[in-house]
Parts: C-alpha cells; sequence; structure tokens
C-alpha cells in the first residue's frame, strides 16, 4: 500500500491510500468513497480483501475525516458542492493518472455513495460503472412508518442545531460523526423533498442523474436500517438510464454493532459480487 496527497482546486488536501498491482496494471480499480463521518482507514480490511481478489483499490477519503486537511469546527463551511465539484475530480484524476491503464469503478457507501454518484453525473466518463453499498436517498418516504417520520423530524432538528451550534458533533450524541453544518443543511432538503437540489450546491443534479449510462451494482445490506431497500431504490430509480442491478447482501449472524457498517467486516460475500460486477461490466 501507498499513500499520496491529493489536492484540489480549492486548496482542500487529503491523503490517499493505494492498493496497487504491480504484476497486473490494468486489474480493475476499485475507488472507495466512505460513508458520512468515517474516515477511510475504517475500510482498511475490505480494500485488503479486495486487493487479494485481484482489485487495485484506491481508499478515498471525504473532506473534514481522517486525513482531510478540513477540520471540523465552527466557522468551517462546506457542503455538497465542495465535495462534489473540488474533492471528487481531484480524487478520480489522481487515480486516472495513477492507473492509466485499469478501468475504474465507484466503491461508494452510503454518503460517500451518494456522492460519487453526484459526481459522475457530470463526469461519467471518470468511471466504467459504479458499485452503491447502502447508498439511499435521504427522502424520509424510503423509509417505512413511523421511521419515516423520525428520519423527516430529525435531520430537521440537526439541520436547524448545526446552524445554531456551528458544525454537527455527531461523535457527542453518537451519530453520523462530526461534520459541517452545510452537509446537515443539505441532507434535510433531501429528506424533506427527495431532490438533490440542495442549498449547498448551485447544481440540479436530477436531470444528469436521470442521463448517467453506466453500469451500477446497489446493494442492499439486509437489517440495515440507515439504508433500508425503499431508500437504496430513491437513488438507483433517479438513474433511469443506467444498467441498475440489485442485490441483498446478508451479513453473518456473529457481526457486531450496525449492519450499516458490519459489511466492511463481514465482506466475503460482496467481494465475489463486487468480482461478478465488474467482469460483467468489463468490454469485450
Amino acid at each position: 500500500m501507498t499513500t499520496r496527497t491529493v489536492r484540489a482546486e480549492d486548496g482542500a488536501t487529503a491523503r490517499i491510500r493505494f492498493h496497487r498491482r504491480p504484476d497486473d496494471p490494468s486489474a480493475p480499480v476499485l475507488v472507495c468513497m466512505p460513508a458520512m463521518g468515517t474516515r477511510a482507514a475504517a475500510y482498511t480490511p475490505l480494500a485488503e480483501a479486495l486487493a487479494r481478489a485481484g482489485f487495485q483499490v484506491v481508499l478515498g477519503e471525504l473532506r473534514g475525516q481522517g486525513t482531510s486537511s478540513v477540520r471540523v469546527r465552527r466557522g468551517v463551511r462546506y457542503g455538497y458542492h465542495e465535495m462534489v465539484t473540488y474533492d471528487c475530480p481531484a480524487l478520480f484524476r489522481a487515480v486516472a493518472a495513477a492507473f492509466p491503464e485499469a478501468p475504474r469503478h465507484l466503491l461508494g457507501h452510503s454518503l460517500g455513495g451518494q456522492l460519487g454518484t453526484l459526481y459522475l453525473s457530470q463526469e461519467p466518463h471518470m468511471a466504467a460503472g459504479a458499485v452503491l453499498v447502502g447508498a439511499p436517498s435521504c427522502h424520509y418516504r424510503g423509509w417505512p412508518f413511523p421511521q419515516s417520520l423520525g428520519m423527516l423530524a430529525g435531520f430537521q432538528l440537526a439541520a436547524a442545531f448545526s446552524s445554531v451550534y456551528g458544525y454537527f458533533p455527531g461523535r457527542r450524541f453518537g451519530v453520523l460523526g462530526n461534520d459541517s453544518a452545510q452537509i446537515l443543511r443539505a441532507m434535510a432538503a433531501q429528506v424533506r423533498t427527495g431532490r438533490y437540489h440542495v442549498p449547498s450546491s448551485p447544481v440540479d443534479f436530477e436531470p444528469r442523474l436521470a442521463e448517467l449510462d453506466l453500469p451500477v451494482l446497489a446493494v442492499t445490506v439486509k437489517g440495515d436500517g440507515m439504508a433500508p431497500p425503499g431508500g437504496v431504490r430513491g437513488l438507483s430509480d433517479k438513474l433511469t438510464s443506467a444498467r441498475v442491478t440489485h442485490w441483498e447482501l446478508v451479513l453473518g449472524d456473529g457481526v457486531r454493532g450496525s449492519r450499516h457498517y458490519g459489511w466492511i467486516r463481514d465482506h466475503a460475500s460482496l467481494v465475489d459480487r463486487v468480482r461478478t460486477f465488474v467482469d460483467q461490466a468489463r468490454p469485450a
């Protein structure tokens, strides 16, 4: 594994981890984008398993997390616009330069899957496909009643609190991790309306998502209350030009904690399914 500093156009940097295959530089690359409030290092067990399965892997870092030069605190402002317009292009262009012979696929988890898909809707040539694991549209109607009402009320309250407090102290609350008030405001708008026309970005992504023509594997993790089937379909249903395959991942009985994150370590069946998906997506 090697690391490299990637610099976004607005000056933000992050240390990105690369798992290469010097013996096979044309092996497919999976560009992993983490969930909200989650450091890239948390995905190391998954990256190592994917590398053993024949992939090259890049662990991206979301702004404000892990090795990002942007620190979450009062007065630090960033949202979907900065992450999609600056961070994603810097990451994918660095990957393209580092692996010029290899096809690239997004492997996006939760918010990372949403952000990666929004980016690819603008630059679809930067990937040959996308694997979205537990990546829902956050529209509250994707959750069963009465959880849907909890989603709607909870995110509006979290966004309002974050605006007053200066950021979202998720680690203190034990949910989602620390993040900027603008991220919470963008998510609250999407929870409420279902649309990716959010306050932190000048772009209406809805028509661009509908035009995205890529193979997509949309993975629902059974028992994942943070990304239920209705939420996952809420995002994939926006991709009307994409070739979407749905698959349910069933974790073992011994998985501890949230199923939304448990697959990172209980990953054997996912790795096999991703291998099949990528092989099918490769041109003859």
